[in-house]
């Protein structure tokens, strides 16, 4: 049978009924909690249902009143009484009907523990049957008796439950980090709840349809998300060498400014007891400007690479359904240069680009295809290069912001990390054979070369842009996902520049030094070598923006 998105959508979610009902008591076989509601917070809810003997209520709407429990633990032990005569009558009875309370799913009031339903380890009667005043002076006493005091073991090890007694506990949720998630969701009528689990194509459409209404905010302009804004210079690689009479170095910096907006929107389904996620879907809206400037300078030969370099981090708002399921986010961005050089260069490179309500569902789900939209942005480009010597120099340069989702489910039985990563890249290659041979001199003040006067060289220099967005995870999750789930959501490259100058090559060109050659000359460390002889300052080779496409 086939669900039109639309009707899928109404089963999952009508926002005209609010889940919490704390004047109801949840002994019918299902309960709701709604995440608290505050101005511009996140909302969503999570239902559960099962046998009316395997889920019970120890709110007042059930008949019961917590005596003491703490409104920060999870595993505790609490003190309660039913606050009328007629235990029948209030609704009491129904914790212990059946099998007992032990092995219940039961729903907490909102002042104990910080999660809204939890496991019934044990039920005793304390020794402490002493009630608050407060507490006592409300209380319906039947024939002159004092009620008794019961006591509960609670925790939420929902795998310890016994199955075979009450039957499976199922559980569906939903939830974004903007108003609006918050809902009812219907479950399959109770005569069939063996076999009552939610279509997964139904989860994968809410997921997608949940926060769709993303797409039509201005992110630019006002909307309730907090925009995230960074502005860091970091140096990649500073490394130097004494090559008498000078010296010679290398270094690398790149400078961020970023201004991102993200949502982040999540759906699951599965079985509390026994613990398990049988559908999920997670997904991430966002909008961005980011603009990267890498700058290099080097007068010395060889090899470097900085590796991956955490530049940036910062958590944004997640979404918590303490012990069943928690998404805690961050923002982060990392960055990394290459070079390989046997010339004297000065570049500066920009890596600007704009996202634009770009939205992806991880994992992969069918008719969730990725949207928005990804543009290379206005490219600063600088480059300077020694004329002096046929040589050859290659630069790579990486920013690489990424929203991590950091998953914990179940009482965190099974974690795993979502990443989404916007690789913005730059490379570049260049070629040059000398045309002139002039003199080198040497500034005695700051040990630098100077550029030789009247040099000229000829060439081809190259540099091409690309930005790879992808998806992924690191680590399986109940075999819905692994780390070989992988999602590319945007590849494209971009030629930004090419240009071939000044004449071939003449006999009397510098030969290219060699590996070899560049490594036995003066100074030597960590795989750089100092300059050859005859290598001038750097010239300039071009000086301008380059204008994105369209």
């Amino acid at each position: 049978i086939m669900f039109s998105p639309a009707y899928l959508l109404f089963v999952f979610i009508s926002v005209a009924h609010a889940a919490n009902d704390w004047s109801t008591p949840c002994t019918s076989g299902a309960c709701s909690y709604d995440l608290p509601a505050s101005a511009g917070s996140s909302s969503g809810t999570v239902k559960i249902w099962g046998s009316t003997n395997a889920i019970s209520d120890i709110t007042p709407a059930a008949g019961w009143q917590i005596i003491s429990c703490s409104p920060d633990s999870v595993n505790q032990d609490i003190r309660l009484v039913c606050m009328s005569g007629d235990a029948t009558t209030s609704g009491c009875d129904h914790l212990y009907q059946g099998a007992g309370a032990e092995g219940k799913i039961v729903r907490l009031p909102e002042s104990c523990g910080k999660n809204a339903f939890a496991r019934v380890a044990k039920a005793s009667d304390p020794a402490d049957q002493s009630i608050p005043p407060t507490i006592a002076a409300r209380l319906v006493r039947r024939d002159g008796q004092p009620p008794k005091v019961r006591g509960l073991t609670l925790d939420t090890n929902f795998g310890a439950v016994d199955a075979s007694k009450n039957g499976n506990v199922n559980f569906a949720l939903q939830a974004a980090t903007v108003p609006g998630a918050d809902g009812n969701i219907t479950i399959p009528a109770q005569g069939s709840q063996r076999r009552s689990r939610l279509p997964a194509r139904g989860v994968g459409d809410f997921v997608g349809g949940a926060i769709k209404g993303l797409n039509d905010f201005d992110t630019d302009k006002s909307t309730t998300l907090k925009p995230l804004d960074i502005n860091k210079n970091f140096n990649l690689f500073n490394k130097s060498l004494d090559c008498p009479p000078v010296s010679a170095s290398v270094s690398a910096d790149i400078g961020a400014k970023a201004h991102a907006v993200v949502a982040i929107g999540v759906a699951a389904s599965g079985t509390f007891v026994p613990p398990k996620i049988s559908d999920f879907g997670i997904t991430a809206t966002l909008t961005a400007d980011i603009d990267g400037t890498l700058g290099l300078v080097a007068d010395v030969s060889g090899t470097l690479d900085s590796g991956k370099i955490k530049i940036f981090e910062v958590g944004i708002p997640g979404l918590d359904f303490p012990e069943i399921l928690t998404i805690g986010p961050s923002f982060q961005v990392n960055a990394e240069a290459k070079a390989e050089l046997d010339l004297n260069m000065d570049l500066t490179v920009g890596l600007n680009y704009h996202i634009d309500k770009a939205q992806f569902v991880f994992p992969p789900k069918k008719g969730q295809a990725t949207s928005g939209s990804f543009k290379l942005g206005d490219t600063p480009l600088k480059l300077s290069a020694s004329p002096a010597v046929k040589a050859t120099g290659s630069v790579e340069a990486h920013l690489i912001p990424s929203l991590n989702l950091g998953v914990s489910a179940l009482g965190g039985t099974v974690k795993s990390e979502v990443f989404v990563a916007l690789d913005a890249s730059a490379t570049m290659q260049l070629s040059l054979e000398a045309q002139a041979e002039a003199a080198v001199t040497v500034n005695k003040a700051s040990k630098r070369l100077l550029a030789p006067v009247g040099a000229s060289f000829g060439g081809c220099f190259e540099i091409k842009a690309g930005l790879n967005v992808n998806a992924g995870a690191d680590a399986s999750f109940f075999g819905l996902f692994d780390p070989s789930t992988q999602v590319t959501l945007f590849n494209k490259d971009f030629e930004l520049f090419k240009k071939c100058f000044g004449t071939p090559s003449r006999k009397r060109s510098l030969p290219r030094l060699t590996r070899i050659e560049r490594l036995s000359v003066v100074g030597r460390a960590g795989g750089l070598a100092c300059p050859s002889k005859g290598v001038g300052a750097p010239v300039a080779v071009t000086d301008q923006t380059v204008r994105a496409a369209g």
